[in-house]
């Protein structure tokens, strides 16, 4: 015999679910605060400059070298990528984009959704600026489509070598950073605003794991 339902209502049953997260929270808020902290001060550093450095041997420039590159289409670049030199420029110049949006994936989601979240307060329906979402995605997921021809290009070049490890680790650090993203996008286009603030409020969102791709 089956067992009868506990909750009447799907209204019901989101709101013990989320009472459970409260209680959650409450009980480890030292722990998951704690882990944040760890997560945004100690990991991200060390990967940013585990890139730099895999740059800068490739292309045998300064590490401390600050100066960006020009920026560039698509079809601009798609032109130039001729020659593993080129494709090595091409890196750089993605590179030094992706550094001035995104300095490191965890910090940019979480001033995303700030972003979303002051939105909020000025939309009387509740809903708050999606594109602020979307429109971070895309930029993201543009640098991730160029980074994904050249990286490519210079495996056709010169295969696995630390010139495409250090293409990959672009790459890798780009995924990430649209992971994060979409994982916000899914709860405000499934699951709603409420659950997206519960898991916000209980580190179970994505970024806030350190999950990494």
């Amino acid at each position: 015999m089956a067992r009868p339902p506990i909750y009447k209502t799907d209204e019901a049953k989101q709101a013990a679910g989320r009472e459970r997260h409260r209680r959650h929270y409450a009980k480890n808020k030292d722990s998951i605060l704690k882990r944040q902290r760890e997560l945004h001060i100690t990991k991200p550093s060390q990967e940013i400059q585990e890139i730099q450095k895999a740059l800068a041997e490739v292309l045998g420039y300064d590490e401390d070298d600050t100066t960006t590159s020009e920026m560039v289409t698509d079809d601009d670049e798609n032109d130039k990528l001729s020659d593993l030199p080129e494709c090595l420029l091409a890196l750089k110049s993605i590179k030094d984009e992706m550094l001035a949006l995104v300095q490191e994936p965890c910090a940019f989601t979480e001033g995303i959704l700030l972003q979303y979240i002051k939105s909020l307060l000025d939309d009387g329906h509740g809903k708050g600026d999606t594109l602020i979402v979307e429109t971070a995605k895309s930029k993201v997921e543009g640098l991730l489509h160029r980074m994904t021809h050249v990286q490519d290009q210079i495996m056709n070049f010169c295969g696995v070598l630390p010139k495409s490890r250090a293409a990959e680790s672009v790459s890798c650090f780009l995924s990430t950073a649209l992971a994060y993203l979409d994982d916000i996008q899914f709860f405000l286009n499934i699951e709603g605003v409420s659950e997206l603030m519960v898991a916000h409020s209980m580190g179970e969102l994505m970024y806030q794991k350190g999950i990494r791709l």
